[in-house]
């Protein structure tokens, strides 16, 4: 019974040992990729090195293959992962540097800036770390920057749009306006032009009717119209006329007294 206990853990003691000799294996083998800067095979070494046994040490190395491949991404969860293991400071501190790293090259400046605060509280001393929190800083204000004038040309945009809607509008108000002023403005017009003619009838009618009574005061008693007065100067004129006819009358009474007609016959 003892010698079977004692054969059953010599095999699991081997069996873990060729494990970690394999997985020893592998990250060497990832490491030597990794420095020939074979960036995607490294990371392969690595995967396989985490399913023998997960280990940080491993998991850290994955992510610097990752960050060097541009997937910063996936890179930051794998610097988080061990961040966030109870490790030596010194561990801690890379991890944090690199996971700022990351975060920087995503865009996420704000994210980096924590990162990098929580690698000088391990290592106050690490320089590259302050620097990059510095400069972190500096893209977080000219983001920050960016978007406050990209809003504020946003707001002016709808400002300038809703200026325009309101002029659009002012201008059609004021265009119907001026065409209600015109419309009022021909039928006041016509509204003249009915007035003055009816004026001008009623004038006419008031003359005829002048005319009318006239004519019909002239034509009083007897119903025969009244001789119309002449003039002095035509009345002395009519006179002379008279006169004259009247010698010449005398003349001529006087001219057949003294000769015979004569009698012209036809043939």
């Amino acid at each position: 019974m003892k010698l079977l206990i004692l054969l059953i853990f010599f095999l699991i003691s081997n069996t873990l040992s060729s494990y970690s000799d394999e997985k020893k294996s592998l990250l060497r083998d990832g490491n030597k990729l990794y420095k020939n800067e074979k960036f995607n095979e490294a990371e392969i070494k690595y995967r396989k090195a985490q399913e023998i046994e997960y280990n940080n040490h491993s998991v850290f190395n994955l992510g610097d293959a990752l960050y060097k491949q541009g997937n910063y991404e996936e890179s930051a969860q794998k610097f988080q992962e061990v961040a966030s293991q109870n490790l030596d400071k010194m561990t801690l501190a890379a991890a944090n540097h690199n996971l700022g790293n990351a975060l920087f090259k995503s865009g996420k400046y704000e994210e980096s800036i924590k990162a990098y605060k929580n690698a000088l509280k391990q290592n106050p001393k690490d320089n590259d770390t302050r620097y990059n929190l510095e400069l972190a800083r500096k893209y977080l204000k000219d983001q920050k920057d960016k978007e406050k004038q990209q809003q504020q040309n946003k707001d002016q945009n709808q400002e300038n749009k809703n200026q325009e809607q309101q002029q659009d509008q002012n201008s059609g108000n004021n265009q119907n306006k001026n065409q209600e002023q015109n419309k009022n403005q021909e039928q006041s017009g016509n509204s003249k032009d009915e007035d003055k003619k009816s004026n001008e009838n009623e004038n006419s009618n008031d003359k005829n009717q002048q005319s009318q009574e006239k004519l019909s005061d002239n034509q009083k008693n007897d119903g025969k119209p009244k001789p119309q007065q002449i003039s002095k100067e035509n009345a002395e004129r009519l006179l002379n006329a008279l006169q004259k006819d009247e010698k010449d009358l005398h003349k001529k009474l006087r001219k057949q007294k003294g000769e015979r007609a004569k009698i012209e016959r036809n043939w």
